[in-house]
């Protein structure tokens, strides 16, 4: 259960330990100590409930996604010992609207209090509110092919679902209280005002979203001890009796609906964030509730750490309207790397996302264990982490999320001349790698990172050609006059490239300081860069009269 980007360890019985900040962490163990844990707190289940969610109160950002995707690794795992598992997305979508994204007319401010679906779609495409940031999360776990049981927390309450939960709760309302009134301290007491006998007294742990008003903006009254309660409106000083079996519009607050459901879905194991995870938060409140109050184990939790993202200012808001959806990161990540980005790190640890140049780094480690997995060279548990992501074994080498950028500008994008391009030069390239990767690269390049978009120029670049010696001009006419024959491959480009420079007057060191010298002057010549794509694949796809136009200097 997520609220926030960020999450560390609670400190209650049935949560897995943090401390591990070993190598191994790294490597995808913790998945085993996790299920590990919650098979031993629950060694008979005939069915397993890993559980998350989110109140989709603005964009589902990618803090939210380690909510799925620490359940996902320990239902995985727990199926892949036998046991039959489900992951269940609750909706919390029965809860109030709280705040106005900045990317949302302000006029909104009028529905706070609402039921986030009771609230309008502020651009009238979808039923509601809510419905607007629920399809696009689930179109984009579709995208990365995961399966979730979803709840939708409004349909479950109004449907009277819950009413029996909400009668025993109210029922026992002074122990619902006594159980608040434990996390509360003295001081904290005094700085709200709160008498813990007069709390106790007047305490009904409900929300009732007035028939009147239509928000939450209202006061209970009285209970009959039965499913029948009075409110008073705050709104329009209007009071009814309602029976909320009925008239289901009654819910339980935060600490109370999140153990209830714990027991009615029957969950076994749920993580969250840090709003939950720290001492005496949300989970250890409702821990105790789930145990003293309803009677059931709270499942095994699990806090987890920061996620960052490079590359897009820092740390993302979704109720600033500026998150990075999963939707977004998919866009830059294909579904088995951004799984395998997330499961290989213990929930303990904090890890980066990427939308500049690192993404490069990213892949390229991500090549490397997808190789040494399809080698044999791979831990067992790095294979496991590769699994679970979907990375097949028997997969033929990807391209390079770096060639794919270089490649797709040299050709326009277009796969087909890309694969021919890439068979050329002898770089490795599967047809499924290019389909998954060329459009992603198309997408960090243009969207996130436009000035590493490689353009000839439109003319000479006569100011840097003001600049070259004789000598450097000797060079640059050489390649000239070669790229005005017949150029038979790749293979025999890259050789004349490294030689035109080469003079057996100088030492190795030399050499290769004349042919860096060398290939930044043609760069220049074209680009108006220091370096770019490999340059002899780069002369061979892009048109060679431009290109001897550039270098007539």
């Amino acid at each position: 259960m997520s609220q926030d980007l960020n999450g560390f360890q609670a400190s209650t019985a049935s949560v897995l330990d943090a401390s591990d900040t070993s190598p191994d962490a790294a490597d995808g163990l913790w998945i085993g100590k996790v299920t590990d844990k919650v098979l031993a707190e629950f060694p008979d289940e005939k069915l397993y409930t890993c559980a998350a969610g989110i109140s989709p109160s603005g964009i589902v950002h990618f803090g939210n996604f380690r909510d799925v995707m620490t359940s996902l690794a320990v239902m995985t795992e727990l199926q892949a010992r036998g046991k039959k598992a489900r992951l269940l997305f609750s909706w919390d979508d029965y809860d109030r609207l709280r705040k106005i994204p900045a990317n949302v007319d302000q006029s909104f401010i009028k529905y706070i209090g609402y039921p986030l679906t009771s609230v309008p779609d502020p651009e009238g495409t979808y039923e509601s509110y809510a419905r607007r940031f629920e399809v696009e999360f689930e179109e984009s776990m579709k995208i990365a092919g995961i399966t979730l049981d979803y709840r939708y927390q409004t349909k479950e309450y109004t449907s009277g679902r819950y009413a029996e939960q909400i009668a025993f709760t109210l029922g026992h309302r002074e122990k619902a209280a006594d159980i608040q009134l434990q996390f509360k301290t003295d001081k904290g007491n005094a700085e709200k005002g709160i008498d813990p006998a007069e709390y106790r007294r007047t305490y009904f742990p409900v929300t009732v979203y007035s028939r009147f008003s239509g928000t939450d903006k209202t006061k209970v009254l009285s209970y009959d001890g039965g499913t029948k309660l009075t409110y008073h409106c705050l709104v329009t000083g209007k009071e009814e009796q309602i029976d909320f079996r009925e008239t289901p519009i009654v819910k339980l607050p935060w600490k109370l609906d999140w153990p209830m459901r714990w027991g009615v879905e029957n969950v076994n194991f749920e993580p969250g964030g840090k709003d939950h995870a720290t001492p005496g938060g949300s989970y250890d409140v409702s821990a105790v509730v789930a145990r003293e109050l309803f009677g059931h184990k709270p499942p095994v939790f699990q806090g987890y750490e920061f996620v960052g993202i490079q590359g897009m200012g820092g740390k993302m808001s979704g109720s600033k309207g500026n998150a990075v959806s999963p939707a977004t990161l998919l866009e830059i990540y294909e579904p088995a790397m951004l799984k395998w980005l997330y499961m290989r790190r213990s929930p303990t640890q904090s890890f980066n996302l990427a939308f500049d140049t690192e993404v490069y780094r990213q892949y390229d480690e991500f090549d490397r264990e997808i190789a040494a997995f399809q080698k044999g060279e791979a831990s067992p548990a790095k294979q496991k982490i590769l699994r679970y992501s979907g990375v097949n074994a028997g997969e033929a080498a990807p391209l390079a999320f770096k060639q794919a950028v270089a490649l797709g500008q040299i050709t326009q994008w277009q796969a087909g001349k890309l694969e021919e391009l890439a068979a050329n030069s002898g770089i490795p390239c599967s047809g499924p790698s290019v389909a998954a990767r060329l459009p992603r690269a198309q997408n960090w390049l243009n969207s996130y990172n436009p000035d590493e978009i490689i353009q000839l120029r439109g003319e000479a670049n006569a100011d840097y050609a003001a600049t070259l010696d004789a000598k450097r001009r000797a060079h640059i006419a050489r390649l000239r006059e070669f790229l005005s024959g017949a150029v038979t491959s790749i293979a025999d480009m890259d050789t004349v490239l490294y030689a035109i420079p080469k003079d057996p007057a100088l030492g190795d060191k030399e050499i290769k300081l004349a042919q860096r010298g060398f290939f930044k002057d043609v760069y220049n010549l074209l680009i108006s860069r220091d370096a770019g794509p490999r340059l002899s694949t780069f002369l061979w796809a892009i048109d060679r009269a431009t290109v001897l136009n550039l270098l007539a200097v």
